[in-house]
Order: structure tokens, then C-alpha cells, then sequence
């Protein structure tokens, strides 16, 4: 029996939506910041799921289903000496990507909620050379169950 797998249907459609931007990595951040990969470009973005939860109060739990939030952490990085520019570009530019309701996912069937949580900008540490725009998107959505 095949349940209906929500999350990854969301980042399938997250990574549709942010391709145009740059190119898009799924994965965890801090493994692409310690590699030593000549092949990333000079700027991209990293979708890095996060937290999720069940939402008790909103929709009941129901046998069929439940309701839940996840965050999803759209990273924008950069390894350019002058990031800044750059960077807020690619962040007007997810922006413009997810406009409208539900993000720009109204694609996708079950999603309640959908939106931006506060961004944290990160310079290069010492001895780094990647800064980073951490963008959260937080989206509620039904998780089917059968």
C-alpha cells in the first residue's frame, strides 16, 4: 500500500519553483560547506528540510489523516569575495518564485498554509568561504495515511 508522501511532494515542487533562480541542491548545508567541491557554482541554493510537527487544534486527527508542519530551509550561498549583492538578489528572486497563496505550491494538493519565517544572514566564518541567506518556509499541509 502506497501512502501519499506530502513532504516529498513538496520539495519536488519547491525544486521546480527555485530551479529558474539557481541551481538547487537538496541536502544539509553544512555538509556542502566542508567539502572541498570545485564542481558547486559560485552561487546556489541548498533545500534543507527541517522540523516538523503534528498541529493539534487546527484539523483533529483522524484515522485517514493528520495534520502537519514542516519547515523547509531555502539556503542561498555564495562563495563570491562580494556575496551581498548577490545574495539579496537570489532572495528577491525566491521571493518572486513563491509569490502568491500558498507560496506558489498551489500545485499541491493538502497544503493548508504556507509561509516565510524570519530569514538569518550568515557571513563566511573564519577560515570559510561561504555565506549563506537562511530563508525558512514554514507550510502546513494534510498528511494522508492511507
Amino acid at each position: 500500500m502506497a501512502v501519499r508522501d506530502v513532504q516529498s511532494e513538496i520539495i519536488t515542487a519547491l525544486q521546480a519553483l527555485l530551479g529558474p533562480v539557481a541551481q538547487v541542491e537538496e541536502g544539509d548545508v553544512r555538509s556542502i560547506f566542508d567539502a572541498d567541491d570545485a564542481s558547486y557554482p559560485d552561487e546556489f541554493i541548498v533545500l534543507q528540510p527541517g522540523g516538523i510537527e503534528e498541529v493539534l487544534g487546527t484539523h483533529p486527527r483522524m484515522p485517514n489523516s493528520v495534520p502537519e508542519r514542516a519547515v523547509f530551509n531555502i539556503v542561498l550561498v555564495s562563495k563570491k569575495r562580494q556575496y551581498a549583492a548577490g545574495l539579496r538578489a537570489m532572495r528577491l528572486s525566491v521571493k518572486v518564485a513563491t509569490a502568491g497563496h500558498q507560496c506558489g505550491l498551489v500545485g499541491v494538493a493538502g497544503i493548508t498554509a504556507a509561509g516565510f519565517q524570519p530569514e538569518t544572514p550568515t557571513t563566511p566564518g573564519e577560515g570559510r568561504r561561504w555565506a549563506a541567506h537562511v530563508m525558512p518556509l514554514q507550510i502546513s499541509y494534510l498528511q494522508p495515511l492511507k
